[in-house]
């Protein structure tokens, strides 16, 4: 009985009240109000799936009556069907213009009513399932226009990603997404030294929560779901959010969707950060090491250059002690002979230390210049890798003070 169509009758005969009821009361849910004001007032309250509206009435006649009822937004849809003595064109027309869908003469026919009522009846029910149909298709457009627009998001994300030069304008960038969707987010970067964490509140991660992200991470599986909170796990990333709608199945499902498109691409670009980072750490270790052998090599240059100036000063010494000693020895022939072979002798072997000091400068030049070479296409390397690369706190610094590409041993 609750499922049958609602009538609502508006007429101040209670012979036709009483046709009306008797004709309807088993398929029909019946209402009755014997003039305009107080039938308005039943449409408002019982909100009637059809009128059946007299025309002549006291105070407020069937036209006013109607007026009112299609000028308020809560009963303007319900359908009108007008019941009059009256039956000329002239009435029909003003029946027509204040809003009714139909006339009805009387004395009518139950079988008349019964049939207008059955066609207005199922033309509301078509109408309602269209309307549903409506709804849902409504529904759908606006889910597949959400969808699009949370697609555009990721894109434009990706996208922006490309020119991030640090996890923190990283984060900031994924957090700006989040954001808009009203996701209140952690997120951790798994680096090569240490793990980051960032919050899309800007505050402090407590310890406990960066160990609740940790350990879930380590528990290996992709999506974890706890209470309202979902967090989604790649090797490099991971991403809590902390009011997940899990209670809207839909925008679950497209989150759920969503978000790994963009940590997919935060993950990738972790990577290039870190490998970024990698060739910095690089090029700070060769120029720790460019200046450590350029240290020794001027050193063993030093102690060369000092050899040789030993040796000049130790033939020197001797030259002039034997030009002074020789005359006054009184030597024989023999002995002075030995004297001479033996300062030649000594001579010959200062020379051959000489040219040898010689050729190690020479090969220790060789060397300089290859490590010049190295250091210049290492320079090129960091320089086409990392032109734009993170300073201060992002990337704590640049190169370390000595290195700077350019190498001058001698």
């Amino acid at each position: 009985m609750a499922d049958n169509p609602k009538i609502l009758t508006i007429d101040d005969d209670s012979i036709v009240q009483s046709i009306v009821r008797q004709s309807l009361e088993s398929n029909y849910q019946l209402f009755s109000e014997k003039s305009g004001s107080e039938g308005i007032e039943s449409a408002i309250r019982n909100m009637p799936d059809v009128i059946l509206l007299d025309i002549e009435m006291p105070e407020m006649n069937g036209y006013e009556t109607c007026k009112h009822l299609k000028a308020d937004e809560r009963t303007s849809n319900i359908p009108v069907i007008f019941i009059s003595n009256l039956s000329d064109i002239q009435s029909r027309v003003l029946s027509f213009e204040a809003g009714g869908i139909d006339f009805l003469t009387k004395p009518f026919d139950q079988s008349e009513l019964l049939a207008k009522l059955n066609i207005i009846t199922t033309f509301i029910k078509s109408n309602k399932a269209l309307s549903n149909e409506v709804t849902k298709a409504t529904t759908t457009a606006y889910t597949a226009m959400r969808g699009s627009s949370e697609l555009g998001l990721a894109i434009q994300f990706i996208e922006s990603s490309y020119s991030a030069k640090s996890l923190n304008a990283l984060a900031s960038k994924f957090f700006n997404v989040t954001s808009s969707l009203g996701l209140n987010c952690s997120l951790m970067f798994i680096g090569r030294k240490e793990r980051s964490f960032y919050s899309s509140e800007s505050h402090t991660i407590s310890p406990l929560e960066r160990e609740v992200i940790s350990t879930i991470h380590e528990n290996g599986n992709r999506f974890i779901d706890f209470g309202s909170r979902t967090q989604i796990n790649y090797p490099r990333v991971a991403l809590l959010v902390k009011n997940m709608p899990v209670d809207e199945i839909e925008t679950y499902g497209r989150y759920k969707d969503f978000l790994p498109t963009m940590l997919g691409s935060t993950d990738a670009k972790v990577q290039s950060l870190e490998t970024e980072q990698a060739l910095v750490d690089q090029a700070r270790e060769l120029g720790a090491s460019f200046t450590a052998v350029k240290s020794t090599l001027i050193a063993v240059g030093e102690s060369l250059e000092k050899n040789q100036n030993d040796i000049v000063q130790l033939l020197q010494s001797m030259l002039s002690e034997l030009e002074e000693k020789i005359p006054r020895m009184g030597l024989e022939d023999d002995q002075e002979s030995y004297i001479v072979t033996r300062v030649d002798t000594t001579i010959a072997a200062a020379e051959k230390i000489i040219d040898s000091s010689t050729n190690t400068s020479h090969a220790f030049k060789s060397v300089s210049r290859l490590l010049q070479h190295l250091a210049d296409k290492q320079q090129a390397l960091l320089h086409s890798v990392v032109q734009n690369a993170p300073t201060d706190k992002e990337s704590d610094g640049g190169m370390e003070d000595g290195f700077s590409g350019e190498i001058d041993l001698f």
